[in-house]
């Protein structure tokens, strides 16, 4: 929403907002540093006056001109005097003046009475909606029950994925196993079904379980938004996004009462056509696992272009491209998947990905990789050290204190990671699929190739967005110089890398992950327009690639 006025600030510090209103105010003043300052202005404005009211205007105010009058002896002769007369009399005396003047007062009981009605069923509308569409999208959902979703749940500190269902597994290393652990602690604390978190049937489970809460049906591009508040648990609230055309959940959050929250997305892959099925040698997940094709197939001969994107595509499915070390390559016939140090757990979930790709070889080696000493960096200026630790300090001034900006910076660098493992993924599709390479390809696997970049692009934007507001409070506007300079999309592809690589340093130097750069006094605004530079390519790179 908008920045608030006034005058909506203080009827929401009086308690004076609707139920919606405060919400979505709420909400706002959790993310915006400018109007929660000036809400804290407010009410320490209105303390004064209180204490103002209290301290001195009182001692001046003349003393009252005479005592209150005892009403209580009124009402006890009142009493009285109704204890007298019958029951039977006071109660025609009730309705005597009532019923004479029943023409008048009808027709206003009426309207009264269809107008709680009316209210009534706008208040239950959202709910008896939302109860609605869960019903179908679960009835949806057990009439073409499909295979395992892979999910992607983000907290404020962790990022994985995983498979839904009983036996979930970790998509990453096994690092991830304590995140692991703690996510399932939050969704056992808030009685919400870790197993299958992304699914209408555990969010209806989750909300008739409540005692007290207030629904929200919203459609918006192709899909419906629930909404679900509520005053018990640990739980606050949660918002489920339906797919409209299969009802099918996509998207999450769920928002706690410590102020944590917690984001799930389904992973869509890129649809590859399946080939013939296959035999696959047997062997342990360390060992090479050859997928020869049948002895009726075609007889062997080289790998080509198109069987190497289609190899991509399948590891895409998986998450196998945004991050984890893996080498795809051709050697005669075949395409060669490496993988060095990968956790055993992972091993299987890739063997599997590509267990349906014909003349595929997947070889892992179980020994970490050979270390390597670190490189120390020599060490910074310490005029520049001091120049970082002015320029933080303005920063946290303008936000509110070091805290916030503490926050700040853990929540922009955990976005840095998964923006940067997005821009590299399309850098080493351009550098794999040149354009001479491309024209080698038929028009279906330019398909393929056409849903890996727009997933990856997609994100990508997705991660700016929220990284430029996150950094709005402290970040002056700024317009790009220049946008992408090439109509090819390779060449595309590594401008866009340099700028978010750009964007990169530049957050690392001003949040202190990063030795800093001689102009402190620079960094803000060579990161706005950085960012802008970026936003701006990145339209430009969405235009080249429809």
């Amino acid at each position: 929403m908008s920045h608030p006025e006034h005058e909506q600030l203080l009827r929401y510090a009086d308690g004076e907002s609707p139920a919606g209103v405060a919400n979505k105010l709420r909400m706002h003043l959790e993310a915006c540093w400018e109007c929660r300052a000036e809400l804290e202005d407010l009410q320490n404005t209105v303390s004064e006056c209180v204490r103002y009211r209290k301290n001195v205007l009182a001692r001046h105010l003349p003393p009252p001109p005479a005592p209150w009058a005892d009403i209580y002896r009124g009402f006890a002769k009142i009493d009285a005097q109704l204890d007298e007369a019958g029951f039977w009399r006071r109660a025609a005396r009730a309705f005597e003046t009532p019923l004479r003047h029943a023409s008048q007062w009808a027709p206003v009981a009426v309207a009264l009475i269809v107008t709680c009605l009316i209210l009534y069923r706008f208040r239950q509308t959202p709910s008896v909606q939302a109860a609605e569409l869960l019903r179908k999208a679960i009835a949806a959902a057990d009439s073409s029950p499909g295979k395992p979703r892979r999910i992607r749940i983000r907290t404020r500190d962790h990022s994985l994925s995983r498979l839904a269902g009983a036996e979930a597994k970790l998509a990453s290393s096994s690092a991830n196993a304590d995140a692991f652990r703690s996510l399932q602690a939050i969704f056992r604390s808030a009685h919400y079904d870790w197993n299958h978190p992304l699914s209408a049937k555990s969010y209806q489970a989750w909300r008739d379980q409540l005692p007290d809460k207030r629904d929200e049906v919203i459609e918006e591009r192709g899909a419906y938004l629930i909404r679900t508040n509520t005053v018990s648990g640990e739980l606050a609230a949660a918002t489920l996004k339906i797919r409209m055309t299969d009802l099918l959940p996509v998207e999450e959050r769920l928002e706690f009462r410590n102020q944590e929250w917690v984001e799930i997305t389904e992973l869509g892959g890129i649809a590859v056509p399946a080939p013939v099925e296959i035999a696959a040698a047997a062997g342990s997940p360390a060992s090479a696992r050859r997928h020869a094709p049948p002895a009726a197939s075609v007889p062997s001969s080289s790998a080509t272009i198109s069987d190497e994107l289609r190899v991509l595509a399948a590891l895409h499915q998986v998450g196998a491209d945004l991050g984890d070390p893996i080498e795809v390559s051709r050697m005669g016939g075949e395409i060669l998947v490496t993988g060095v140090g990968i956790a055993p757990q992972r091993q299987r979930e890739i063997h599997d990905a590509l267990g349906s790709q014909p003349g595929v070889v997947v070889r892992f080696s179980d020994s970490a990789p050979a270390s390597v000493e670190p490189q120390t960096e020599a060490p910074a200026d310490s005029t520049v050290s001091v120049e970082i630790q002015q320029l933080q300090a303005r920063l946290a001034e303008r936000i509110g204190g070091r805290e916030y900006f503490s926050q700040l910076a853990a929540q922009v660098l955990d976005l840095s990671e998964p923006m940067m493992s997005r821009v590299y993924a399309l850098r080493r599709l351009a550098e794999r699929f040149p354009a001479e390479a491309e024209s080698e390809l038929s028009a279906q696997d330019r398909r393929i190739l056409r849903g890996l970049q727009r997933e990856h692009t997609e994100a990508l934007r997705r991660h700016t967005a929220e990284m430029e507001r996150l950094l709005k409070p402290v970040l002056a506007p700024a317009q790009p110089d220049a946008v992408i300079s090439s109509d090819v999309w390779q060449r595309a592809t590594e401008e866009l890398f340099q700028s978010a690589r750009r964007v990169e340093k530049l957050l690392a130097v001003i949040f202190g992950a990063a030795a800093g750069e001689p102009s402190g006094e620079q960094l803000p605004s060579q990161l706005s327009l950085s960012l802008a530079q970026l936003r701006a390519r990145l339209q430009a790179y969405e235009r080249i690639n429809k």
